[in-house]
């Protein structure tokens, strides 16, 4: 059970929005469709919503059919709230209104309003209006207006794009916590990998309408498809390696087969993921040399360059001596590193 996307195709004109997309949202889980504007992520969104029908493919909620080519109906009659980027919330109306406004004449209303203002953090706002919040607090009430009338489906379309980091953070942690005590089957659209990664249960990246890969936060982290969807996280950058009879060429050095986490793939060149945990750094070598240091409380950030000009960042302890211009030997951990066809 759940809400089924099935061989989704979906066009603008000429223009191909979602390439023949099946997913999965389960019950009691947040999951989140990742990946650059463009991609898609939002016409599923509108397609579940029904504010766009359904081309090719089809949409079903819990095995039961919600929305195909010859099935369409209004957004009021699907068991789905929808929550934009900017909230929507009603000016005219006070916050107990705004979230009360998809109860119409359920018996226990104010109860009902009460509690999600109780669950939110929003004790005291009732009579208030959206102008007199801040975007976090208004961002919130839209979560609320949404959830208020305990809806199968939630559908958050980037509901933190416009906030400030701090404010951000607060508030996805906030709103996963809310909706981890519901057993509503919950679809994220982000852009932003550690976004996802914070929020989520279970990730479906997306790219150029079609969906590349599926799975736990942990599993896209420590398995990804590609050097593309590998470098998303965690700071990931993609290096060249070549074939050599002592193991890979590397702009930093000789790596051995036994430092990767994947299968080298066939042909002379590929692809070489690289995260900036991933190597140690020593000094003294002759691997690259330091151009840059950021410091991030207790890690310092190298940018290493290697002599033929690539570069890449590594993390070493605020207590490893960095200096700019030194030269070091860089050496990958075991099996902490990923080589892919070239993409």
């Amino acid at each position: 059970m759940g809400l089924d996307f099935i061989d989704i195709i979906h066009d603008y004109g000429a223009t191909r929005a979602v390439a023949n997309a099946s997913l999965t949202a389960a019950p009691g889980k947040i999951t989140c469709l990742l990946g650059p504007s463009g991609c898609g992520k939002t016409t599923l969104l509108r397609l579940a919503a029904g504010l766009s029908d359904v081309q090719q493919g089809e949409i079903h909620l819990d095995g039961t059919p919600l929305a195909t080519p010859s099935l369409s109906p209004p957004p009021e009659a699907r068991d789905v709230g929808l929550v934009f980027q900017e909230g929507a919330l009603f000016p005219h109306m006070t916050i107990a209104r705004n979230i009360a406004f998809g109860l119409r004449r359920h018996p226990n209303k104010d109860n009902i309003v009460n509690a999600v203002l109780s669950q939110l953090g929003l004790e005291g706002f009732a009579e208030r209006y959206p102008h007199t919040l801040s975007g976090g607090q208004q961002q919130r009430v839209a979560l609320g207006r949404a959830m208020a009338p305990e809806p199968r489906v939630l559908l958050l379309d980037e509901p933190f794009a416009n906030l400030d980091i701090l404010r951000r953070r607060a508030l996805r942690e906030e709103t996963r916590r809310a909706l981890k005590n519901r057993h509503c089957i919950t679809i994220l659209v982000t852009h932003d990998p550690e976004e996802a990664m914070e929020v989520a249960d279970h990730i479906a990246v997306m790219d150029n309408g079609h969906i590349v890969q599926c799975g736990t936060p942990a599993e896209v982290f420590d398995s990804p498809v590609s050097a593309s969807i590998g470098a998303m996280f965690g700071g990931g950058q993609i290096i060249v390696g070549q074939r050599h009879e002592d193991g890979i060429t590397t702009p930093f050095g000789l790596w051995s087969p036994d430092k990767f986490n994947n299968d080298v793939p066939g042909g002379a060149h590929f692809d070489v993921l690289v995260r900036p945990n991933s190597v140690t750094v020593s000094a003294g070598g002759h691997d690259g040399t330091i151009d840059d240091i950021r410091v991030f409380g207790d890690v310092q950030k190298l940018l290493i360059t290697a002599a033929t000009g690539e570069h890449i960042w590594t993390n070493v302890p605020r207590a490893f001596n960095a200096e700019i211009g030194a030269k070091i030997g860089l050496e990958p951990r075991p099996a902490s590193i990923f080589a892919f066809a070239p993409g």
